[in-house]
């Protein structure tokens, strides 16, 4: 039997269920120590960020009183509900295989929206409507661009960001806008049942992304394209529909953290955005190394978002230099990269089998 004679083998359908259902059939499984030697690895790629997380916190919790109280993780916790829904929006770009490096202006456009608005008289329902429509029609338009005009990614949000930049300063013309809406004080400051409102709009969020990707055909179709676009195309997925889709709900997103945002600042900057696009990527790599290794989803980024706070408050609270924060931002980015490269070569090497 030649090369060409190969590729034309078709696998036995029983064998190819059992190998991509449930792993290798009975009889070729690992047993013994080499079944928990595999077991383990799978363990610890799925799970070393937890440990990791759950070591630093006790860590700090000995290394300093402060870190361990109940006003410190609240002010952790609030702090970090931009950045998270900043993350989840990124998450869907990166699922579909594309770039959206418009996030941060969108974010301080929509909060510039709304003092704006807020400082004309209109009411509050409305502006924050209108946050939210202007977010995700940004987004949207961002997918447009990449599937109908077929311009790159990186080129389409990149002008976006840099068209919302001049937008943002021609409705401040420059200056710094303090009128904010009641409602999104509310829920940026307020509690409810002792729990910040940011912490249960991020946790409400994560659920309903989590079910949508996980459990849902949409997202078993996102994560199909951006497997391989040609592939889900032909299998007779509407590719195009969809990237636009997650490219709108990235901008929706984005819209609610903006929302928060202007509540919690209670004031809004021209320069407000572009700095927490770095942390965003950042937690959006590093959370492709946990729960489903190889794959970007939501328990990977919420546990990534938690280690990356925890990480920097407590090394604030030792009292390192404030330069601290950007550069353990750009080594975190770092290491998530190649941490998810090497999860990912290691699901290559997994899929071909040893030669």
């Amino acid at each position: 039997m030649n090369m060409e004679d190969l590729d034309t083998v078709k696998p036995d359908p029983a064998t190819a269920r059992a190998v991509t259902a449930d792993g290798p059939p009975p009889a070729e499984r690992a047993e013994g120590p080499g079944l928990l030697r595999t077991v383990g690895e799978a363990l610890i790629q799925r799970y070393a960020q937890i440990v990791l997380l759950v070591l630093l916190i006790v860590v700090f919790s000995l290394a300093t009183p402060n870190f361990a109280t109940r006003q410190n993780w609240t002010s952790l916790l609030v702090s970090q509900s931009v950045i998270a829904l900043m993350t989840l929006a990124v998450l869907f770009p990166l699922i579909v295989g594309e770039f959206d490096l418009s996030v941060g202006y969108l974010l301080g456009f929509c909060a510039m929206l709304g003092a704006y608005l807020t400082g004309k008289g209109w009411p509050v329902g409305a502006v924050l409507v209108a946050m939210v429509v202007c977010g995700m029609v940004a987004g949207a338009w961002n997918g447009v661009l990449n599937v109908v005009f077929g311009i790159n990614s990186f080129i389409a949000t990149l002008g976006m960001g840099i068209v919302l930049s001049a937008m943002t300063l021609m409705l401040s013309n420059g200056a710094i806008l303090t009128t904010v809406p009641g409602l999104a004080k509310t829920l940026g400051r307020g509690y409810a049942v002792q729990v910040a409102w940011a912490v249960w709009i991020v946790a409400i969020v994560a659920i309903i992304c989590f079910y949508l990707l996980q459990h849902t055909p949409v997202g078993a179709r996102l994560y199909a394209i951006g497997g391989s676009e040609r592939v889900a195309f032909l299998a007779g997925v509407r590719t195009g529909r969809y990237k636009i889709l997650a490219f709108g709900c990235a901008g929706g997103l984005v819209s609610l953290a903006a929302v928060l945002q202007l509540g919690q600042a209670g004031s809004v900057t021209p320069s407000l955005g572009p700095d927490l696009l770095l942390p965003a990527y950042a937690a959006a790599f590093l959370g492709v190394t946990t729960y489903r290794p190889g794959f970007y989803n939501v328990p990977g980024v919420i546990v990534a978002i938690l280690l990356l706070a925890v990480g920097f408050n407590g090394l604030s609270l030792l009292g390192v230099p404030f330069w601290v924060q950007p550069l353990f931002n750009g080594l975190a980015l770092l290491v998530a990269v190649l941490a998810a490269r090497f999860v990912a070569r290691r699901r290559t090497g997994e899929r071909r089998g040893p030669a």
